[in-house]
């Protein structure tokens, strides 16, 4: 049976391909009808083509178009709210090498009479010293190789280096007499309601109630001294208060030691070449004597009643530019009265005409 089926298979194709070679060969189409199609084709082609990278440039295009428009509104948005400088002090008063430190840790030589901003940094070489008129009321000052940065409008932060405060207004002289004992002076329209100013250190944050004290700060040791009112450091182990007359020093973890202090003498008297200019325009004798006595923390003491009327007579004139001890010298030379500095205290008394001065 598988025989005769193999031979009839065979027999069938045999038939197809005896069929095949006796069929006429098919016609080429026209040379002219060929090259039309191969065109038609081409063009076709090239249309699908050309819409795909059209398609594709203008996705390109609007990518760069939205980083663009993203970059501009970034631009747009720091140069509206950005960056505005925030001022926070004004240098009143300096002396030696002052520099503003860089965005890449660069020093450039600070300009005279300068506005200091927040985000800042102050370094002073060795023979340096600023005071600053602060924005919030009050006298900041820094000696020679100290870094400061100014954090905030009520923050600073000492890296290290030496800094005194005087929380009272900037223009002592201003005022009565007696408002230069006061705790916190606030003249008539000052805006000194601003939170108190904070130091911050290595070491914790300094903060005060209207005072006037120095603070010192190292890798190791944090040092503060206090002249008037009350100083307060919240540290990260031990917390402490120092008060007029005495002196808060903090060393790596141990617990805050105190020691009484002088107001006056060797530490304090870098921060008399750089007080604020004193207006004497109108003012007693006796004033001026009281702004010497407040800046260099020595006591004042008339010794008889003369010699404190001839102070409340006589009137001064003029601007006091150098520390409050030069001044004295030169501005009491055209007064009638004598003066002396003994054991913290300045002593006023009327010339003796018979021994002269």
């Amino acid at each position: 049976m598988s025989d005769i089926r193999k031979e009839l298979a065979a027999s069938a194709d045999d038939a197809v391909e005896v069929l095949l070679q006796q069929a006429a060969p098919r016609l080429s189409p026209p040379i002219v009808d060929e090259r039309l199609v191969r065109e038609a084709v081409r063009a076709e082609w090239q249309a699908v083509t050309g819409r795909r990278n059209v398609r594709r440039r203008i996705g390109h295009f609007a990518i760069a178009a939205t980083v663009l428009l993203a970059l501009a509104a970034t631009f747009n948005t720091f140069r509206v709210v950005g960056v505005v400088p925030q001022p926070v002090a004004t240098i009143s008063k300096s002396h030696g090498s002052i520099y503003l430190l860089g965005e890449q840790s660069e020093l450039h030589q600070l300009p005279d009479l300068a506005s200091i901003s927040v985000g800042e940094t102050i370094v002073t070489g060795g023979d340096a010293g600023v005071g600053l008129e602060w924005h919030g009321g009050g006298s900041l000052r820094i000696d020679a190789n100290t870094r400061v940065e100014f954090q905030s409008p009520n923050s600073v932060y000492l890296q290290s280096g030496r800094i005194y405060f005087d929380s009272q207004t900037t223009q002592l002289i201003a005022g009565t007499a007696d408002n230069l004992r006061a705790p916190f002076h606030t003249a008539s329209g000052s805006p000194h309601s601003d939170p108190a100013l904070e130091f911050e250190t290595v070491h914790g944050t300094v903060t005060h109630l209207g005072t006037r004290y120095m603070t010192y700060s190292d890798e190791d040791t944090l040092s503060v001294s206090v002249r008037d009112g009350e100083v307060v450091v919240d540290g990260p182990y031990f917390d402490g208060t120092a008060v007029a007359g005495q002196q808060l020093t903090i060393s790596g973890t141990g617990r805050p030691a105190l020691a009484n202090v002088a107001s006056y003498g060797g530490a304090w008297e870098w921060i008399e070449a750089i007080a604020p200019a004193a207006q004497l325009d109108g003012k007693t004798v006796h004033e001026f004597l009281r702004w010497v006595s407040y800046e260099t923390g020595l006591e004042l003491s008339f010794e008889s009643s003369l010699a404190e009327q001839v102070a409340d007579r006589e009137l001064l004139r003029g601007t006091v530019e150098t520390g409050p001890m030069n001044a004295l010298r030169v501005w009491m030379m055209g007064v009638d009265l004598d003066w002396r500095v003994e054991g913290g205290v300045i002593y006023v008394n009327v010339i003796d005409s018979d021994s002269g001065r």
